[in-house]
C-alpha cells in the first residue's frame, strides 16, 4: 500500500510541468516506498510506461518532416503555419512525468535494502537512460527546455539553452552506458532475460550517445554557436556508432534484404537482429491499444487495412504518388521499391492520380464491430515502434564522417546500406554531393517508418529546400527565436485557469508574437 500514493504525488508535482512548487503530501510514504526491489521496480515500470507514451509531444514536427504528396488534414501544419502548430497543442507533460519518475528513483534507490550491485546498475541505468532520451528528445523538438536537478528540491525552474539540454542528455546517457550491460545480459527483477528492446542496454545507450553528439555538433553549426567544437562532437558520435557497428556493445546485424526487413517489422514478437531500440506494442492492454508508431499508422491503408478497398487509398492520412517514389528510388534495381510498396509495378489509380501503396508494415489488428459491413474495425498496425535499428547507425556515422572529411568511412557506410538494398553504389550517375547522398539514403531507408526526416533535415541544414510554406523564408532572427522548434507548452507557464505559475519560463520570441 505504501507505493500507491506516489503516482498521485508525481502527477501533482508535474501538473505545473516545470514549476515543481508542491510540497509532498506524505513524507513518510515518500521516504519508505523503496524498501524492497519489488517496490523500487514499481518506479522503474512507471519510467517505462511514460517512455512508451511520451512521443505525442513531438507529433507536429514528425508530420512536418514526413515525405508526402497529400495529407488529409495537415497541409497548413506541414507548411509551418504557426497557428496550426500552436493549435496542435503538443505538450511535453509525459516527457517530464518520465523525468520525474527517473529522478525519483535516483533520489531513493539507496534506501532499497539488499540490492546487489548488478540490480542497482539495472534500475539506476534505466533511470539514466530515460533521462538521457528525454533530454535528447526535448532538445530536438523544443530546443530550450527545463533541466530538473532531482525530484525532491521543489523550486521554480527556468529554461536552459539547447546546448545545455543536449549536455544534460549526454551526462545521463554516459552514466547509463557505464552502468548497463549488453542486451543479452539484461535481467529483469524476476530474474528473466529482457524480452523488449525498450529497456536501456549498452547498445541502445551507445546509439543514443551517437545521436546526441551528432545533434550537438549539427546544432552548433546550424545556429552558428562557435563555443561548441562541432567537429569534436561528430568524432564522438562516430566513436559510439563504431561501438555499435563493431559489436562492442551488443550483437546487431543488418537483415539480409528489404523484404526480410519488412517481414520482421510487421511482427512485434519476432527477433529482429537489426533492432536496437523500440517502443513496445502490447496488445494485451486492451482492444483500443494502438502501436506507438504513429508514422506508419499515418500511411496505413488498403490492403493492410482489410476493411478498405483499393478505391479508398486516397483517404489515407498521408499519401505518396508513384512518381514521387520513382524519383526517390531512381535505381530500378533498388529492392526497397517493391518491398516497401505493394505491387509497385502495377497502377493504383484513384481520380486519375497514381499512388504508391505503403507496404512496409503488413500486419494489422482488428476489433469486432457488428455495425461495420465487414464485422470488424481496423484498430492499429501490428508493430513495435522500432525507433533505432542498425541501418540508422551506419548512416548516422556516414553523415558525421562526411562532415569531418572522412570520405572513405562515409562512402563505405553509405554503400553498406545500398548493397543490402541491391542499389548502385555511390557515386551513382549524377551524384557528386556525398552529404546530400547520405541524406537521401536515410529518406529511402526510413520512409514510412519513423520521425527521423525532420531532424535529418535540421542536422544537415536543408530546411529551406526540403520543407515548404514558411521554412524557405525564415530569417536568422526567426531561427534564433525558435522557429524550427515547437512553442513552449502553455502548461509550463500557466495553470488550467490561465494563472501564471512560473514566471521564469518565457515563450520563445518567434512564438510569442502569435500568442
Amino acid at each position: 500500500m505504501k507505493r500507491y500514493i506516489l503516482p498521485a504525488l508525481a502527477l501533482s508535482l508535474l501538473a505545473s510541468s516545470c514549476n515543481l512548487d508542491v510540497t509532498p503530501e506524505n513524507a513518510i510514504t515518500y521516504s519508505n516506498a523503496f524498501t524492497t526491489e519489488a517496490e523500487l521496480n514499481t518506479t522503474t515500470t512507471s519510467i517505462h510506461f511514460y517512455l512508451d507514451n511520451c512521443m505525442d509531444a513531438f507529433t507536429p514536427l514528425a508530420k512536418i518532416g514526413l515525405l508526402a504528396d497529400e495529407t488529409q488534414d495537415d497541409n497548413q501544419l506541414r507548411k509551418g503555419n504557426p497557428r496550426s502548430i500552436i493549435e496542435a497543442a503538443a505538450d511535453w507533460e509525459y516527457v517530464y512525468r518520465m523525468i520525474f519518475e527517473a529522478n525519483l528513483l535516483l533520489d531513493n534507490i539507496d534506501k532499497t535494502q539488499g540490492l546487489s550491485e548488478e540490480r542497482y546498475a539495472f534500475h539506476a541505468g534505466q533511470a539514466h537512460f530515460a533521462l538521457g532520451f528525454g533530454y535528447f528528445m526535448l532538445s530536438r523538438a523544443y530546443g530550450q527546455a527545463v533541466i530538473t536537478a532531482n525530484a525532491k528540491d521543489l523550486k521554480l525552474y527556468g529554461l536552459s539553452t539547447q546546448q545545455q539540454v543536449i549536455d544534460a542528455g549526454i551526462e545521463h546517457a554516459q552514466k547509463a552506458f557505464d552502468l548497463l550491460p549488453t542486451y543479452d545480459k539484461l535481467r529483469m527483477t524476476s530474474g528473466n532475460a529482457a524480452t523488449s528492446k525498450q529497456y536501456g542496454s549498452k547498445g541502445n545507450v551507445a546509439t543514443l550517445l551517437a545521436h546526441l553528439y551528432a545533434w550537438k555538433g549539427s546544432m552548433a553549426e546550424l545556429y552558428g554557436d562557435t563555443s561548441v567544437d562541432a567537429a569534436a562532437a561528430y568524432r564522438k558520435s562516430i566513436e559510439y556508432a563504431t561501438k555499435v557497428i563493431n559489436g562492442e556493445v551488443g550483437s546487431y546485424s543488418l537483415v539480409s534484404t528489404p523484404e526480410a526487413l519488412c517481414t520482421l517489422l510487421s511482427n512485434p514478437e519476432a527477433a529482429n537482429p537489426e533492432e536496437i531500440f523500440s517502443l513496445v506494442f502490447d496488445k494485451s492492454r486492451g482492444n483500443e491499444t494502438t502501436s506507438k508508431n504513429e508514422v506508419a499508422s499515418f500511411y496505413a491503408t488498403w490492403p493492410v487495412n482489410e476493411t478498405l478497398t483499393e478505391g479508398d487509398i486516397a483517404q489515407a492520412s498521408f499519401r505518396l504518388k508513384k512518381s514521387t517514389i520513382e524519383e526517390l528510388y531512381p535505381d530500378e534495381s533498388d529492392l526497397r521499391r517493391k518491398a516497401f510498396f505493394y505491387k509497385f509495378d502495377d497502377e493504383h489509380k484513384v481520380s486519375d492520380v497514381s499512388y504508391a501503396i505503403p507496404y512496409k508494415f503488413r500486419s494489422a489488428v482488428f476489433v469486432v464491430d457488428n455495425s461495420a459491413e465487414s464485422g470488424k474495425r481496423f484498430s492499429s498496425i501490428n508493430a513495435n515502434y522500432v525507433y533505432w535499428r542498425l541501418a540508422d547507425v551506419y548512416l548516422l556515422r556516414a553523415e558525421c564522417a562526411a562532415k569531418i572529411g572522412d570520405t572513405s568511412m562515409a562512402v563505405t557506410d553509405l554503400n553498406k546500406i545500398r548493397t543490402r538494398a541491391g542499389a548502385t553504389a555511390y557515386p551513382a550517375s549524377g551524384e557528386s554531393d556525398l552529404k546530400k547522398a547520405i541524406f537521401h539514403e536515410r529518406e529511402r531507408e526510413f520512409l514510412l517508418e519513423n520521425d527521423s526526416r525532420y531532424y535529418d533535415i535540421l542536422r544537415n541544414g536543408y530546411y529551406k529546400t526540403e520543407l515548404s510554406g514558411k521554412f524557405p523564408t525564415l530569417t536568422a532572427a526567426d531561427l534564433a527565436g525558435g522557429a524550427l522548434c515547437l512553442p513552449i507548452p502553455a502548461s509550463a507557464q500557466r495553470d488550467k485557469d490561465g494563472k501564471v505559475i512560473n514566471g521564469l519560463i518565457l515563450q520563445r520570441p518567434y512564438w510569442f508574437r502569435y500568442m
